[in-house]
């Protein structure tokens, strides 16, 4: 799927990547996944493999054919970090984003360890905007990870916000997106 989105905080999706994997109470009512299904059964092609994590090479060039500047939400249906998408893979990713830098990205992970482990070996142009998803106060630690990487700019999505976060510690954060759970049996 790619085009445009109806996302808030973002004009379009890019997904050169679908399937994920469930790491955290936060994937507990996954809308990818859900999403993922109903594509699957209506036989859109880059859902024949249902939720299991595809990567989709004919899909990296999307962004250069869009001329008008955009927010993009990079891999809405997956996790550009998770460990089943080879560094190869991210690279090519990160090549198209510097290729198309007229648009502006927004990469989202609860993968931040992998994603600090592959920093070292990606090409963080200031288009590219790199955030991690904290549920609850166990996964804070992710926060520190994205202070690490170098990302130009970073954010948090507080979402689904299962749980109190005190004294969340927001230094060198230049965005937080909050929102509750969604799905069919959302928690209270």
């Amino acid at each position: 799927m790619a085009g445009n989105s109806h996302i808030e905080w973002t004009d379009a999706t890019w997904n050169p990547v679908t399937g994920c994997s469930k790491i955290s109470p936060g994937c507990k009512n996954c809308y990818a996944e859900r999403m993922a299904k109903r594509l699957k059964a209506m036989g859109q092609p880059n859902y024949a493999n249902g939720f299991r994590v595809t990567l989709h090479p004919h899909m990296l060039r999307l962004p250069l054919t869009w001329r008008k500047p955009r927010r993009v939400f990079v891999n809405s249906m997956s996790d550009l970090f998770h460990d089943d998408v080879p560094l190869e893979f991210v690279r090519q990713v990160f090549a198209v984003m510097a290729e198309a830098n007229w648009h502006q990205y927004q990469l989202l992970t609860k993968r931040s360890a992998r994603a600090l482990e592959l920093d070292p070996h990606l090409d963080w142009r200031p288009n590219i905007w790199f955030g991690v998803s904290i549920e609850n106060a166990d996964y804070v630690h992710r926060i520190e990870d994205l202070r690490r990487t170098r990302a130009h700019v970073r954010f948090l999505s507080l979402e689904p916000l299962l749980g109190p976060l005190p004294k969340l510690d927001l230094d060198g954060i230049d965005w937080v997106i909050v929102g509750g759970e969604s799905g069919p049996e959302p928690g209270p």
